[in-house]
């Protein structure tokens, strides 16, 4: 139970910033305005080997096995793979993130990353006043708004990974129906229904698909009657991108026998009939690339970067469905949908397919006329 409750809550706070409605609750009361991260793996901050210094500023803390942790996780692939140190500071308070990135492009810092769209703007004026400090935007969009030829900034597209899923859940479908259920009908969740209905077709032109939002991201009680209602339909795989709202979903799924692919974390304990896989997120990929092409002399100053399949940044797991053949008598389906998922993969990862971002709202109909 604490490890699904510890689960639920990353979920939220991941799919709340996703889609851009969490960025408030992600900052903390101004009791401290920055401090060290917490965890005990977190590098000390000290000048690399290489004579690169490194920072990562985090407007969320870390601890909760969330993105924080994640970007934490991949600065420490990078210390491993480039011989680097990555200083971790927590900045908490909104009126100090201008202070607290501005206090590292004064000590001499080569890269500094900032995280998530509240800490745009003040990235965007300390960048200015410092055009030889490299700066890395994680989930922010200054190049696409602007121009900024020191700043690599980068947003979250999930469609490429959302299009295999649909692809993966047209092949197991007994019934040609399959369902997508959201939090919300954000630009990001557009794009990733989209792309779920486009690899569906892809793979199935025979399936059928059903979106329905919750229009919450904490209401598991209407995501269930939601998922009850498309299984009356003859639904028999449903796509969640729903954060907390996903764990009535999955309850539906369980109780009525379906296949369920959720997001962000592995609940296959929740439904181990029937939980196939989910549509993984690793922040920390952000991380490690901008370090990447700093150390290579790549560094993409200007540039409006997409974190997605492709990149490594959204990723498929597949414990859940080897689980599922594992233990089933059959597993003709699963092992199918498992193959699915490696073809598309591969497929997109080598630009054989190429997944278009769409934004406008999600609708099967035009899906299929194209």
């Amino acid at each position: 139970m604490k490890k699904t409750l510890a689960l639920l809550l990353s979920v939220i706070m991941v799919l709340a910033l996703l889609t851009g409605c969490g960025s408030s609750a992600s900052t903390a009361p101004a009791a401290s305005q920055s401090t060290e991260a917490a965890p005990a793996e977190a590098a000390p901050a000290a000048e690399s080997d290489e004579g690169y210094k490194i920072v990562l500023i985090s407007n969320p803390a870390s601890g909760d096995l969330g993105p924080v942790d994640a970007m934490i996780a991949g600065a420490q692939r990078a210390e491993a793979d480039f011989g680097v140190t990555v200083k971790i500071i927590e900045s908490l308070d909104p009126a100090g993130y201008e202070e607290d990135i501005r206090a590292m492009a004064k000590d001499g810092y080569d890269l500094i990353m900032t995280t998530f769209p509240p800490m745009q703007e003040a990235t965007i004026a300390v960048a200015n006043d410092y055009p030889d400090v490299k700066f890395g935007s994680i989930f922010q969009t200054s190049n696409e708004e602007g121009h900024y030829d020191n700043v690599w900034s980068t947003k979250y597209l999930g469609s490429q990974c959302t299009y295999v899923l649909g692809a993966l859940g047209a092949t197991v479908t007994k019934t040609n129906k399959i369902g997508y259920i959201s939090g919300d009908q954000a630009a990001a969740v557009c794009d990733a229904c989209n792309g779920f209905m486009r690899g569906a077709h892809a793979a199935n032109p025979d399936v059928d698909v059903y979106f329905v939002s919750v229009e919450s991201y904490e209401d598991p009680a209407k995501a269930k009657e939601i998922a009850k209602s498309m299984i009356a339909e003859g639904v028999d795989f449903i796509q969640t991108d729903a954060a907390g709202s996903q764990i009535g979903v999955i309850e539906a799924a369980n109780e009525e026998g379906i296949f369920v692919s959720g997001d962000v974390s592995n609940n296959y304990d929740l439904c181990p009939d029937g939980f196939i896989s989910y549509l993984g997120i690793d922040f920390g990929q952000n991380v490690y690339l901008a370090v990447k092409y700093l150390v290579e002399g790549t560094f993409p100053g200007g540039e409006q970067g997409v974190m997605n399949l492709a990149v490594g940044t959204y990723f498929i797991d597949q414990d859940p469905i080897n689980a599922l053949i594992e233990k089933a008598d059959d597993a003709s389906v699963l092992e199918a949908g498992k193959a699915i998922i490696d073809d598309y993969t591969a497929k997109i990862v080598s630009g054989e397919i190429e997944v278009e971002s769409d934004l406008t709202p999600p609708s099967w109909d035009r899906i299929k006329a194209e």
